[in-house]
């Protein structure tokens, strides 16, 4: 007869075994599942949330704005001049307007007018006034007034885009 060798400790493992092992598999795999479905629960309402009070923002934005909805804007052609003093001092200015959507007058005219007066003051102004953040927010508000005046209210802003002194 031939010699079997029994390992200590039992033979096969049991069916009882598998299971208990495929139950904790589908178990952890139900929990994973659920936790899932629960932070992009949250990560979905957070998002809306955050959507709707941009949206609110935006929306009170847009009613605190200085000028009408209805404008428009129009870029103006670069002016390069040299200012009063000190005289070897160059500026290139870049600026556009906002113009209101109502204005009767040909845009091209408004635009020249505005460019022409811009260019004849900015040769009046002098490199001191316009030395840091405050001489900018003069530069701006000066021009603003001045395209007001030249174009009887039709411009209702000066953004400066760029301002470079040489």
């Amino acid at each position: 007869m031939a010699n079997i060798i029994v390992a200590p400790g039992g033979g096969s493992r049991s069916s009882s075994d598998n299971g208990g092992f495929l139950a904790a598999v589908v178990l952890l795999t139900l929990i994973a599942g659920a936790a899932g479905a629960g932070l992009a629960a949250f990560v979905y309402q957070y998002s809306e949330d955050e959507v709707r009070g941009r949206m609110r923002f935006q929306q009170t934005f847009a009613e605190t704005l200085p000028f009408s909805t209805s404008a428009r804007v129009q870029q103006l052609e670069p002016i390069v001049t040299n200012l009063a003093a000190p005289k070897d001092a160059w500026i290139r200015l870049q600026a556009s307007v906002l113009l209101d959507k109502d204005a009767k007058v040909d845009i091209g005219i408004i635009r020249k007018k505005v460019e022409d007066d811009f260019l004849a003051y900015m040769r009046t102004v002098t490199l001191s006034h316009l030395e840091g953040g405050s001489g900018l927010q003069h530069l701006r508000e000066d021009l603003t007034e001045r395209a007001r005046t030249r174009t009887k209210g039709q411009v209702q802003e000066v953004m400066l885009e760029s301002v470079v002194i040489q």
